[in-house]
């Protein structure tokens, strides 16, 4: 059986969940039965969720509230409605105790990071001149990324490649136990991993929208593998 993939959702205008098409056909032409995880508001209903499924995409989303990391609230930071925030950090507090097959996209690369430990800077324009305009909200822009050497990113998708870009927040301090893989030529780090938790991958860049290239659509496969191996494991 393929294995079943939990997605993050994002919040309707009324602040419900709705899941979003791009992640579900990118989840579903790798080969995994993607499933729309609900708003939670506890990392044990979290945990008892992510028993039932196999791997995880944490998807894009608003801002996380900066308190978290004892910042103030800069004016561009947008905030997640009130349940989707709650409900991203409880499955990225389960996530780091399961250590289930995950590919963190975007805003949920930062999540993860935050709920962690690690910090973001909230707007990359104040960082200065020689940073890169991130934010496309049409994706069509693109900048170019490298990877480090003897990472699985760059196993994926090689040392250079070029990605879409659409975020004004970006990490900062990155989580102990992470490791950056992946960087845009202005520093803004693009993609992390974990020795720890070999199945994650995370990248600032949306590959959802770029599955006309065979190497974004690599970083689904390779989660859906990993899934369906973690599947396979626990029914012996």
């Amino acid at each position: 059986m393929r294995p079943f993939i939990g997605i993050t959702c994002s919040a309707d205008d009324d602040g419900g969940p709705v899941i979003r098409p791009w992640y579900v056909r990118a989840v579903h032409e790798a080969g995994g039965l993607p499933v729309a995880l609900p708003f939670v508001d506890t990392t044990q209903a979290a945990r008892e969720i992510l028993e039932r499924v196999d791997g995880v995409v944490l998807t894009g989303s608003e801002d996380l509230d900066p308190s978290l990391w004892g910042e103030e609230r800069h004016p561009a930071t947008d905030i997640m409605p009130p349940a989707r925030h709650a409900a991203e950090l409880a499955y990225c507090r389960a996530l780091l105790e399961a250590r289930a097959p995950t590919l963190a996209i975007c805003g949920g690369m930062q999540t993860l990071n935050v709920a962690a430990g690690g910090t973001l800077a909230q707007h990359i324009p104040d960082l200065g001149d020689s940073y890169d305009t991130h934010s496309d909200p049409d994706l069509r822009r693109r900048h170019a990324v490298r990877t480090a050497q003897h990472s699985r990113l760059a196993e994926l998708l090689g040392s250079d490649f070029a990605t879409n870009t659409h975020h004004h927040q970006a990490i900062a301090n990155l989580a102990d136990g992470f490791a950056a893989t992946a960087r845009c030529v202005d520093g803004i780090i693009e993609g992390y991993e974990a020795s720890a938790w070999p199945t994650l991958l995370a990248v600032q860049w949306h590959p959802e929208r770029m599955t006309d290239v065979p190497q974004q659509r690599a970083l689904f496969r390779h989660m859906v593998q990993a899934a369906a191996e973690r599947r396979a494991t626990a029914a012996i």
